[in-house]
């Protein structure tokens, strides 16, 4: 039989509350130093053409989805503010990692 719940019990303890890995809580933390890695030539060469193309990639098809945008499309239009900013995001990315700041999966424990 299900036990009710009173309204004065919390709902989780505090033994049972959530806590984050303790990376992520070294990540927040800005008094740890984060290990940098350095990149090899070959990955950065990787890197550099892969933003020499992925730029121009979002920006003709940005410029495509005006055009549709003009015809009528209403969807297009947000398309058109999309792709440039996938184009920003790339570059913002391509910085971190040039610097050694590369993103951290998570993995399950």
């Amino acid at each position: 039989m299900l036990k009710l719940r009173q309204k004065s019990e919390p709902a989780v303890s505090n033994e049972e509350e959530f806590q984050a890995p303790q990376w992520v809580q070294d990540d927040a933390n800005p008094e740890i130093k984060k290990e940098l890695i350095q990149l090899t030539q070959k990955q950065k060469y990787f890197l550099i053409g892969t933003l020499c193309t992925v730029i121009p990639l979002c920006l003709v098809i940005g410029w495509y989805e005006f055009g549709r945008a003009k015809e009528g499309h209403w969807r297009a239009w947000v398309y058109t503010f999309e792709w440039p900013f996938f184009a920003a995001v790339s570059v913002y990315m391509y910085r971190r990692i040039m610097r050694g700041d590369i993103p951290r999966i998570p993995r399950p424990d």
